[in-house]
């Protein structure tokens, strides 16, 4: 006879499990009515971008998630570890119909967060890469792995090399070597990009291919791409430090420091010039369809950048973008090693006398507004819809104003997580919170430490800089704590 307390406990025991299913409501990421309505106009209104129906999107083959492998440093790599890849199967690692729980959707977007877009053969790349990383090092853990660069296997006996994942852009390696995903990298992709250029066949053909990537036609003061040089290009790219980088629709006069993806579910707007609208998970979906690859296929008025997108002409399935946005939405960040000891109280009394909450309030450290370039006037129907401040901080209008990506606005970034962050101001022209706050930035003369083309003052929030130095070191020990 069963006793009636065991029937209880199996009962409770298949309630639990049944409560941890989930079925999630996922929606149509490529929406037509949705994709005009995500993004925010361009600052000339009518080169905002057109993309491709639905019906065009949905009929882009799926591409499949294959399970990646470490790529080591050279001197690093276990002995036999690269002959053991050829004897591997292909794995394909997203297969909706095994996910029960929500941590299986969530564990599962990390494995999409880490799928390269763009495949080369290892064999003939291998050696190629390493001299890349010994002319041009990258962070890498305490094991020597490279956390953003993978080796694939979509064919037995075929081992390629995998690029252009979210994690390449997306993942930083801290002091101790602990890689943290989503946060700002601090891999020097300009630099190393830039050093495998000469690699790449005639330099025509790169300059040509950054025309497409970067130019603007409509907009003011765009570079004469009739007497561009691969030098010229490969000068501007070498300055861009590590954190900052010249993606597509940017330029490379006007390149954009990489976001931190963690708490990106608090923000309001996405990216530096609040391009993206964030109301809901198919907005996250939709601007990682965009920032991926859908770029490449957009027209802004009659202009069509003719870009190859990475990956190819194949797209991420509804499924895979869900479960890739309920990753980054559950991102936390590591351990702040920064006490908030006496001089960082003092630093929240500077940060509070100062009216600095105006913009950055706890505890989510911004506003979530969109503050106006200089030089740029806020339509009446924008002034309706969105949440701007009438006030521009006078920072460089280039990246709004000049880019296919300039919207007209600046976003009012959150302060969480400066303490891991190596870049400030939207073209990363600071190279720390130390020289953001230096008075000397604003000087005519000032040779900033992050990207600049040429000697001149990091423009614009002038908010701290005047403060007496011992108040500018606690408001800066205080930020460093958040």
């Amino acid at each position: 006879m069963i006793r009636p307390s065991i029937l209880f406990c199996v009962a409770i025991s298949g309630a639990v499990g049944a409560a941890q299913e989930f079925h999630p409501s996922i929606p149509k990421a490529w929406d037509d009515r949705e994709t005009t309505l995500f993004e925010l106009p361009l600052a000339q209104a009518d080169r905002s971008p057109r993309y491709l129906s639905a019906k065009e999107y949905y009929s882009i083959p799926v591409r499949p998630a294959y399970r990646t492998y470490p790529y080591y440093a050279p001197d690093k790599e276990p002995a036999g570890y690269w002959e053991s890849l050829h004897q591997k199967e292909p794995e394909i690692v997203f297969d909706p119909a095994k996910l029960r729980t929500k941590e299986d959707w969530i564990r599962t977007g990390e494995l999409v967060f880490e799928a390269p877009l763009v495949f080369i053969p290892a064999d003939a790349a291998r050696a190629r890469y390493q001299a890349n990383i010994r002319a041009v090092p990258m962070p890498t853990t305490p094991e020597g792995i490279v956390p953003s660069w993978y080796y694939v296997i979509r064919k037995k006996g075929v081992v390629e090399m995998g690029f252009g994942s979210c994690a390449e852009c997306h993942i930083r390696v801290l002091p101790d070597g602990t890689p943290v995903k989503g946060a700002q990298t601090n891999f020097p992709i300009s630099q190393s990009s830039a050093w495998r250029w000469p690699l790449l066949g005639p330099g025509s053909q790169v300059v040509q291919r950054k025309r497409d990537r970067d130019f603007a036609p409509w907009a003011a003061n765009q570079d004469d791409w009739d007497r561009m040089t691969l030098d010229e290009i490969t000068r501007r790219t070498i300055a861009m430090p590590p954190g900052v980088l010249e993606r597509e629709g940017t330029s490379t006069k006007h390149p954009v420091k990489f976001p931190s993806l963690i708490g990106i579910g608090d923000l309001k707007y996405l990216d530096a010039t609040g391009l993206s609208r964030n109301r809901n998970i198919g907005d996250l979906m939709r601007y990682a369809i965009v920032n991926q690859g859908m770029m490449s296929f957009a027209h802004y008025g009659d202009y069509y950048p003719k870009t190859d997108p990475p990956g190819g002409n194949t797209r991420y399935s509804d499924e895979q973008l869900y479960a890739l946005s309920l990753y980054l939405l559950s991102l936390k960040p590591p351990p702040n090693p920064n006490p908030f000891d006496d001089e960082a109280r003092r630093g929240q009394v500077v940060f509070e006398r100062q009216g600095c909450a105006v913009c950055h309030p706890a505890p989510l450290y911004t506003n979530n507004k969109l503050t106006p370039a200089k030089g740029f006037k806020i339509p009446d129907a924008l002034r309706k819809s969105e949440a701007i401040m009438d006030i521009s901080v006078g920072t460089d209008p280039g990246l709004a104003l000049e880019t296919r990506r300039g919207t007209g606005f600046y976003k009012v970034p959150s302060l969480r997580g400066v303490w891991m962050r190596s870049v400030f101001g939207h073209e990363g022209q600071a190279a720390s919170l130390e020289e953001w706050f230096d008075p000397a930035r604003l000087n005519a003369d000032y040779v900033p430490k992050g990207f600049h083309l040429a000697p001149g003052p990091i423009e614009g929030h002038e908010f701290g800089v005047r403060l007496p130095a011992a108040d500018r070191m606690a408001l800066i020990a205080f930020l460093k704590t958040l």
